[in-house]
């Protein structure tokens, strides 16, 4: 980049990160100073700071500040934004346009059913595009055959500013389809996308980042545009699920909780959404062997959920007494606690118990191969660990060698078709 790009990028970062002019000025006039000494002592001439001083005088819009407040009343009510879309094509729209980074809400009126392409999970689950039958023209519908697009245009607008107002998103200016495209940039900023990066994913800049105008914007792929906009969707509606811990009260079963759950939370309601970890234990009453089934961790159920209905998942258990889920601190207003998929999975293997989420495949390869480590499970040897240092296979049976130390090795003869039950690998 050249020299003149690189300072209006980093006044515009100045300007974006609220920095007062008084310090902008500060800051290029003391850079500016040292840039003309420099050229000076090796008889270079550049005209680079004079060109961005202006840009470094100038200051952001008035109602740009209140852009950040808007944001985070609009986050707060997302999940219910997500939800109500599903039954106001008009908020689904801006959905559409929000995660899209657009303004250009006239194209988004028109797409038609065949055009459309999902791109992003948040908005599938709204649009569900396959449920597209063979009559449906429009993704949204608006009416669009009985009604002109400039009065869609408007009736749109119209009912998004309401459905804001109704929710207490107050902007400091009236709603307009720019409004979007500011929302989604300092959106974008909080999740470290660069300002170049915004100035290239967005087509028209609003008033709000009018400083971005004098950004220089790389070229970005197709790709990598879409990789920007899925990492912007997914930190304002992230689609993912992840494992929450439940705490049943005392006297609360599982299936309690199991069957108020699929009664009351039938939206979000699938087979993988509880997870209670049991097992079995034997015991001898007398001469008898009883096996009964006990949790693996008794009172803890997990919750394999979208961030976005965990909420909910809480309230409702807390409102009728059955638990609570577990959160970061015992403040009740912070984050609801995750735990990692890794450690989950981890967790389940060490139990033998899975989730549809966790894959077990069967493979081809043995299990006893030389120098393997095993241990015999079966018959007079039963309980001896040892490396195998040799295997010698016939039409029925299988011998395998086990050096049990330096000096002292066995043969196992076992027969093909049940290796498995008596040697088993570390």
């Amino acid at each position: 980049m050249a020299l003149e790009e690189l300072l209006r990028l980093w006044v515009a970062d100045m300007l974006d990160r609220g920095m007062a002019v008084a310090s902008r000025k500060r800051y290029f006039e003391k850079l500016s100073a040292l840039h003309k000494a420099y050229c000076a002592a090796n008889g270079r001439h550049s005209t680079a700071f004079d060109s961005v001083r202006e840009l470094c005088a100038s200051d952001v819009p008035p109602h740009a500040e209140a852009l950040q407040s808007s944001l985070m009343r609009i986050e707060k009510i997302f999940d219910a934004l997500m939800t109500d879309a599903a039954s106001k094509p008009e908020l689904a729209l801006l959905l559409y346009l929000l995660f899209n980074a657009s303004a250009d809400i006239e194209s988004a009126i028109s797409l038609t059913a065949v055009d459309y392409r999902p791109q992003f999970r948040q908005l599938d689950d709204i649009v569900k595009p396959r449920a597209f039958h063979h009559r449906r023209k429009y993704v949204f519908d608006l009416s669009q055959s009985r009604k002109r697009q400039p009065q869609l245009v408007r009736e749109v607008i119209q009912a998004i500013d309401s459905y804001l107002r109704s929710k207490d998103v107050r902007l400091q200016q009236v709603f307009t389809p720019g409004t979007i495209t500011a929302l989604w940039m300092a959106k974008a900023r909080a999740c470290g996308v660069r300002l170049a990066e915004m100035k290239a994913v967005v087509g028209e800049i609003p008033d709000e980042y009018d400083y971005v105008r004098h950004v220089t914007a790389p070229r970005l792929s197709a790709e990598e545009i879409s990789a920007i906009k899925q990492r912007v969707a997914e930190a304002l509606a992230p689609s993912a699920k992840r494992w929450y811990a439940i705490k049943l009260r005392r006297g609360v079963t599982y299936d309690a909780l199991e069957s108020f759950i699929k009664n009351n939370c039938k939206e979000y309601y699938d087979d993988d959404l509880l997870f209670y970890p049991q097992k079995e234990i034997s015991r001898r009453i007398d001469k008898k062997i009883v096996t009964e089934t006990v949790p693996v961790i008794p009172d803890i159920v997990f919750s394999y959920i979208n961030p976005r209905h965990i909420g909910k998942l809480d309230a409702l258990i807390k409102s009728e007494r059955l638990g609570y889920v577990f959160r970061s601190t015992p403040e009740a207003g912070s984050d609801y606690s995750v735990i990692d998929s890794r450690s989950m999975s981890g967790f389940q293997y060490m139990i033998g118990v899975f989730t549809p989420d966790i894959k077990i495949e069967l493979t081809t390869e043995a299990p006893a191969g030389i120098g393997r480590d095993v241990l015999i499970t079966g018959g007079v040897m039963a309980g001896y660990e040892g490396t195998i240092y040799d295997i010698k296979d016939d039409s029925h049976t299988r011998q395998i060698y086990i050096r049990l130390s330096e000096k002292y090795a066995i043969m196992a003869d076992v027969d093909v078709k049940v290796e498995e039950v008596y040697v088993k690998p570390l």
